[in-house]
């Protein structure tokens, strides 16, 4: 028979994570160098140039070549944000601290829209672990609006939504023609 102590020795708040690509500059790059690449691929008059044996030219192969590492750049400069949920009391002290303004109510919300997501993004994440005023500076001065949503909207919904045993369609695919399954 399972006790109560083995139900909390085993229970562990959901966590997520939401990467987050913060040397956005080269997505300039990055983009340039496809088009560069698509510009050579369609190039009609590729008899002057200096071909691979995979009958591609050097430029192409060259172009693919940056943008692969261009691409392990971007990866490179990923940060990977740990969410962990609150406890059902810590969530709804946090709602109850940040009480909705008449604006929030107008817009449906049970909380106050500008200083519930920082300071929620602030006690959910645990790495990087961040004060209250370092998520306002990542809000302010370092994120996208969207990079925003992401972050924050993961951190609210792990508070919101129940936890169920995920299923991997790719994982099931593999097992499934590899006759593990």
């Amino acid at each position: 028979m399972t006790t109560f102590a083995d139900v909390k020795k085993n229970a562990k708040l959901p966590e997520k994570t939401v990467p987050l690509v913060l040397a956005g500059d080269l997505q300039a790059e990055f983009e340039e160098l496809e088009r560069q690449l698509q510009i050579e691929r369609t190039r009609p008059d590729k008899q002057g140039a200096t071909m691979a044996s995979t009958g591609r030219s050097r430029a192409e192969t060259e172009l693919a070549q940056q943008i692969e590492a261009l691409r392990e750049r971007m990866q490179a400069e990923t940060t990977v944000f740990r969410l962990r949920a609150l406890s059902k009391k810590r969530w709804s002290d946090m709602i109850a601290k940040h009480k909705p303004r008449p604006e929030d109510k107008e817009a449906g919300l049970d909380h106050n829209g500008e200083t519930l997501p920082v300071a929620v993004v602030a006690a959910c994440c645990i790495d990087p672990q961040m004060s209250i005023p370092e998520v306002e500076e990542l809000v302010d001065e370092i994120l996208t609006q969207g990079q925003w949503d992401d972050l924050y909207l993961t951190a609210f919904m792990l508070n919101r939504r129940n936890v169920d045993v995920p299923f991997s369609a790719s994982a099931s695919a593999i097992l499934s023609s590899t006759g593990t399954s």
